[in-house]
């Protein structure tokens, strides 16, 4: 048990290494992922003066991290098909393109999130 423990222990810091430097990454390269996270904590701010539910107060920024999700995987895709065909390409154009809407649908999925909220 004692090996297991510290098996758990040893993978939780090294993934926990791998993702505050992905983080140091994408806010140092992706413009994108430095204004979606401002709007995160600017989000944040305000809730805290809003007199909504604390529901509501936990669901509008849950639901905004799969923006910033979704913006680092496009980001890892992007960096990817840099990597294997940094000529262009119609494939490695459609692959990013296809990332930047899959951005574009959480943004969206949020704004109407946030419109349902108000309005509930």
């Amino acid at each position: 048990m004692k090996r297991f423990i510290e098996l758990i222990r040893r993978r939780f810091v090294s993934a926990t290494k791998y993702s505050i430097a992905g983080f140091a990454d994408a806010f140092r390269n992706e413009e994108a992922f430095r204004l979606e996270l401002l709007l995160f904590i600017v989000l944040i701010i305000v809730l805290f003066f809003i007199p909504w539910p604390l529901w509501k107060k936990i669901l509008l920024p849950t639901g905004f991290t799969l923006v910033l999700l979704t913006e680092l995987l496009n980001s890892a895709i992007e960096d990817i098909c840099d990597i294997i065909h940094p000529k262009e390409s119609k494939l490695v154009k459609a692959a990013k393109d296809k990332g930047s809407m899959a951005v574009l649908i959480a943004l969206l999925a949020n704004f109407f999130l946030l419109l349902a909220l108000i309005i509930a």
